[in-house]
């Protein structure tokens, strides 16, 4: 009789709900588009953001600000293993986020980056007074 290599799998001898342990994040990992976790903050007078770009390099990352739009585009690169990957969730490539605002002053954004973590402050555009004020009429 033929042997079947499927179900002479070690995994399955196990348990076969190994199979599907955490499947739903990987399907999502796989379809998801790059990204890391980041804070953003209102402050008074300015926006704080913290973004965690643990593995990248500093040169590897860069800023724009357009049309009221902040991006943050980052290249992770792994070393490649020789081992058969068991469980796979680092990623290589371009990870990338964008934050929309409407008062930032884009000429006083500044940005620091240690241990892994973008901080971002983007200084809110000083509003003009509302105040009335009287016209002459000449």
């Amino acid at each position: 009789m033929p042997s079947n290599d499927f179900f002479n799998n070690s995994f399955l001898k196990n348990d076969p709900t190994d199979m599907f342990r955490d499947l739903g994040k990987q399907v999502f990992n796989q379809f998801s588009t790059q990204a890391f976790p980041a804070n953003l903050y209102n402050e008074s007078d300015h926006y704080l953001i913290e973004a965690e770009l643990a593995g990248v390099k500093k040169e590897n990352i860069s800023l724009t600000f357009d049309h009221h739009t902040l991006t943050i585009k980052a290249n992770k690169y792994l070393e490649p293993h020789n081992g058969q990957a068991q469980l796979n969730e680092r990623s290589n490539g371009e990870l990338v986020r964008r934050f929309e605002f409407e008062d930032v002053d884009k000429d006083l954004i500044k940005a620091t980056f240690e241990d892994g973590v973008l901080n971002i402050r983007l200084p809110k555009q000083q509003q003009e007074s509302e105040d009335a004020t009287t016209i002459s009429i000449l």
